[in-house]
């Protein structure tokens, strides 16, 4: 019995990344003529056929087309009469090759045409003929300048219809009607419900504000008679003008049996309606038929039904489109098998772009995606039916990058093609159909991408498939690799793919600015490789170690050609050859022969003049396999007993945001017969990642695959003791998963450990399969803290029971993302004494108040003496309930606010103290599910606490030491003032102002002398 898989072989065939198109120009064609380049055709093997539409040469003729050889210098613009109207056309801005019919056509769409208030473009194409004989000009004369258009609104005014709606059908018919003021186009417009009334004529000089100022009628609805006076009374010219009419009603007429005569009449003068439906009216089949009887056929272009008023700008968009269409601007043909049809673009449509195959799945395109651009038919499986449509948008914006390409499948859009991202590049600028360059049996698809890489340009190649076309490309073909100084590489694609370089090969020609370049596409070829070994299996009985057992490999290359080229070639071939792949360290067990790796030889080919380049779209890897021998005794049947088991490392709950890590040890024992070939599968559940593996005991080696897309769990799988487990031996190794912090795991997660051998048969008594699960537990980290804001110090005066002090407490608190509640007591009452002047006034906004919760200690004196905290230990206290969840950066603020009470202070019975009033905030969430955080590794919650200190004080009395220090002052100032008069101090001074004053008065000198 051989191992098949003990040992491998890994072979690897060297290769590079492009394929199929060589990257490197065959060959450079280029003229000084302006837009040189900007279509380009594969005329023949030997020729291109190139316009230049920007090339002026006359004063108003504009745009040439050039026949260039390919093995010559010189182009030729061919002879082309252009009629006195084609003025300016840009002749080559449109060119295309049928490959049925072999001949062409080129087209100039700019022939300018005055008209009355607008200018029109115009075009005029040419065929060429497979002599290179251009005929005349298709049409052979530019359409008339488009006529006039009148238009009528009939608008139903009936008792039906909501005040407010008749103002939205109003509002409606102004909006429709901005647009075509400057087009030549009139507007008359009439109201109908029991008879009909018309507003202004064509006639008549209308204001668009006109419209604000009819006044509904209401009353019946009689359609039929509104329609016929309208036609009859409005519609009376004879002018050569384009007329519609535009019915809008909310609901089924009273005279519906003459609609089909009022609808005869309009038909008679070439009259076009669109009939609108509005409201749940037209729901039924009688009502959706009067709707089809007013308007024009085919029905499903001129019939419109919406649900209400409202939803009237809804339609306004396709009802301008309808009147005005603006198809036209690229066209390809398709064949089906039943018939041929015809696909018209329009890039310009309400900005954003439309296709027309005469019928469409439309599907909203963004504004300036120029949807329609370019359009290409493919034949996937050359058997000249048409099986995709590809519809380029090239200014569509994605996120990254430019342009897409749309694959209509029975012409629904199912599927688009997107170039490189990050790049912004006009993706789908160019489409063309390539054969079938892998030879897969499907034909391929080229799309360029000319603003690429600051302007040099790519050219992408999608493969075919029986889907369709592979949504990923092949090759990226970049300008600068192509040729130095090339522009706008990819600004078209020839749309036939002929032999030019005459190795029974396709090309493809590509226009830059001023240049198209020729590139060839390669050969492709099937290497297969095989290995083979002798001997075919590895002894596994005991051997000296000195001389080891001899195995020689013998590698073997056959090169097929899958394409049909002309020449013959070799090709050189790089390999690189490893032996035990698997193993992590490296290994020196192999010996290449000298002689071998140098007289290696793939598929002996006649030697050519002709040097050929091979070359592989990937790495090509082989794991030939080289077993091992089991010796399974005298019976040829080896019975193994595997048992297995695993622990979580001593980890009791997987801590998800804790630990990063979480360690499974298993362990296997061989018993009975040698086990061949074992290994150990480990599943584990999406969401951890392997890191590594740690062996205990024996000889383990293991690989794993994380889980993809979370759908699967990821396995890891382990070889043990490769190639014999014998009897009565261990194996343990420890595997070691990383835990995804951002992964939302259930609630229990499960592992698996599965052993198995390669051995005939297991022992009843085997133990080959483990399952066990872990809890999830989800880490939390929460953080309360103080506000600043909140009151520090509050104090009362000692014996006052009857004063108040407002107090503010707030807690904040920060979490992300996560439901929690928030727990908060706060002190309420001391004893039989409220600690708050009012309980009920006492509210946490965000929170909901639950039971009071009692005091610890009843003995509330004893401990506020001894410790001076007032808080639920010795207080009754009010809880509240906070429940909270928080978005990142963002927090949570938790207000207590009331005016503290001095009532409970007396029964402390001090006089002088200062206590901290204490309330607390902590955390409760569902313990089985989240486990709190924490440096100290005890993933206990968050505690908070907020002190406001309060203190009491005496007030001192200060009346008798006033009352005694007046008294000792006045005291001491009599004594003073005594002593001062016992002194002579007031006498003295009083005689001596006397004695002064005397001396003053006049006629007193002779007398004081006489006295003297």
């Amino acid at each position: 019995m051989i191992m098949d898989w003990i040992i491998n072989l890994s072979l690897y065939l060297t290769g590079v990344l492009t394929f199929n198109i060589d990257p490197v120009a065959w060959k450079h064609i280029s003229t000084p003529a302006d837009g040189f380049g900007y279509k380009v055709v594969q005329w023949n093997p030997n020729s291109l056929l190139i316009s230049a539409p920007l090339e002026q040469y006359e004063q108003n003729r504009r745009g040439k087309v050039y026949k260039c050889q390919v093995g010559g210098s010189d182009c030729k613009a061919l002879s082309i009469t252009v009629p006195s109207q084609g003025i300016n056309m840009s002749l080559g801005l449109s060119m295309t090759k049928d490959p049925m019919s072999s001949k062409a056509m080129v087209c100039g769409p700019t022939i300018p045409r005055e008209c009355k208030t607008i200018t029109t473009y115009n075009g005029m194409c040419f065929q060429i003929e497979q002599s290179l004989s251009v005929g005349s000009a298709v049409p052979s004369s530019l359409e008339e300048c488009p006529g006039q258009t009148d238009i009528a609104f009939l608008l139903d005014g009936s008792g039906s219809v909501n005040p407010t709606d008749f103002v939205r059908m109003k509002t409606f018919v102004k909006d429709l009607i901005s647009p075509f003021l400057e087009r030549d186009t009139r507007f008359a417009l009439a109201q109908y419900s029991g008879y009909c009334q018309i507003h202004f004529k064509f006639t008549d000089n209308v204001d668009i504000s006109q419209v604000d100022k009819i006044s509904q009628q209401g009353g019946g609805t009689y359609t039929a008679a509104a329609i016929t006076k309208v036609v009859q009374e409005i519609f009376n010219s004879e002018e050569h003008r384009k007329r519609i009419l535009i019915v809008i009603t909310d609901g089924q007429s009273h005279d519906s049996p003459k609609l089909k005569n009022a609808a005869s009449e309009a038909e008679k003068k070439n009259i076009i309606r669109f009939a609108i439906g509005v409201g749940r009216a037209f729901r039924t089949s009688s009502a959706m038929e009067e709707l089809n009887t007013i308007a024009s056929s085919p029905s499903n272009k001129h019939v419109f039904q919406v649900g209400s008023f409202e939803a009237l700008n809804q339609i306004k968009d396709t009802l301008q489109s309808s009147i005005f269409p603006i198809e036209g601007y690229s066209m390809a043909v398709a064949r089906t098998r039943f018939r041929q049809l015809t696909i018209l673009g329009a890039p310009r449509f309400n900005h954003t772009g439309r296709v027309v195959v005469f019928y469409s799945n439309e599907k909203p395109i963004e504004i300036g995606a120029y949807f329609g651009a370019e359009i290409c038919v493919v034949d996937l499986e050359n058997d000249f039916y048409t099986d995709l449509v590809l519809i380029s948008a090239p200014m569509f914006k994605d996120k990254d990058r430019e342009g897409l390409v749309f694959l209509v499948c029975t012409f629904n859009a199912e599927m688009t093609l997107k170039g490189a991202a990050g790049i912004i590049g006009r993706f789908g600028t160019s489409l063309a159909p390539l054969p079938d360059l892998n030879v897969d049996g499907f034909n391929d698809l080229a799309v360029g991408a000319p603003l690429e890489n600051n302007g040099q340009g790519s050219v992408y190649i999608f493969h075919g498939s029986s889907n369709g076309i592979r949504k990923i490309y092949s090759q990226r073909i970049s300008g600068s690799d192509v040729q130095s100084g090339l522009m706008f590489f990819g600004l078209s694609i020839s749309p036939s793919s002929l032999d030019m370089s005459l190795d029974s090969l396709p090309d493809l020609a590509v226009g830059s600015k001023g240049a198209v370049i020729i590139l060839r596409s390669r050969p492709i070829v099937t290497v297969t490789t095989e290995v083979f070994f002798s001997p075919s299996k590895i002894s596994t009985k005991s051997s000296s170690c000195n001389t080891p057992h001899k195995n020689t490999a013998k590698v073997c290359f056959t090169m097929t050609k899958k394409t049909a080229e002309a020449t013959k070639g070799q090709a050189r071939v790089n390999y690189t050859l490893t032996l035990d792949v698997t193993r992590q360290a490296p290994n020196y067990r192999l010996c290449v022969v000298e002689h071998l790796s140098s007289a290696i030889s793939v598929c002996h080919l006649k030697d050519t003049s002709t040097s050929l380049h091979f070359f592989f779209n990937d790495k090509c890897v082989i794991f030939p396999k080289l077993g091992f021998e089991i010796n399974c005794g005298t019976d040829n049947n080896c019975v193994d007993n595997l048992k297995v088991d695993f622990n979580f490392t001593g980890s009791l709950e997987m801590k998800v945001g804790i630990d990063d890590v979480l360690n499974v040890t298993v362990s296997v024992e061989s018993l009975e017969e040698n086990s061949y070939n074992s290994r150990v599968i480990v599943t584990y559940p999406a969401g951890l990642s392997f890191r590594k593996f740690t062996t205990i005991q024996g000889r383990v080696e293991c690989n794993s695959m994380d889980s993809e897309h979370g759908v699967t769990p990821g396995q890891s799988d382990c070889v043990i003791n490769k190639p014999i487990f014998r009897s009565n031996s261990k194996a343990v190794f420890v595997l070691s998963y990383g835990i995804d912090s951002n992964r939302q795991f259930e609630q229990m997660v499960t592992f698996t450990a599965n052993a198995s051998s390669g051995n005939n048969a297991h022992s009843l008594s085997s133990e080959l399969f483990r399952e066990k699960k872990i809890g999830v537990k989800y880490s939390i980290y929460v953080l309360i803290t103080r506000h600043e804001d909140s009151t520090q110090y509050i104090k009362f005066t000692a014996g006052k029971n009857d004063l108040q002090k407002h107090v503010k407490q707030s807690f904040v608190v920060n979490i992300i993302d996560f439901n929690l509640t928030v727990i908060i007591k706060v002190p309420m009452k001391l004893g039989d004494k409220s600690i708050w002047a009012d309980q009920n006034s006492i509210q946490i906004p965000g929170c909901h108040r639950d039971k009071n919760e009692g005091p610890i200690s009843t003995d509330f004196v004893y401990k506020l003496k001894k410790d001076s905290i007032l808080d639920c230990s010795v207080a009754t206290c009010g809880v509240f309930m906070c429940n909270v969840f928080i978005r990142k950066d963002a927090h949570n603020s938790f207000n207590i606010s009331g005016n503290l009470s001095s009532g409970w202070i007396e029964q402390i019975g001090l006089e002088s103290a200062q206590f901290s009033l204490v309330s607390t905030a902590t955390l409760a969430y569902d313990r089985n599910q989240y486990i709190y955080f924490s440096s100290d590794s005890k993933n206990n919650p968050h505690f908070q606490t907020i002190e406001t200190q309060v203190e009491v004080y005496t007030e001192v009395n200060f009346t008798k030491e006033i009352i005694g220090g007046a008294v000792g002052g006045l005291f001491l100032l009599a004594l003073i003032t005594a002593g001062l008069y016992k002194a002579g101090f007031f006498k003295s001074h009083y005689k001596q102002m006397m004695n002064d004053a005397s001396g003053d008065m006049p006629g007193n000198d002779g007398e004081a002398a006489l006295a003297e």
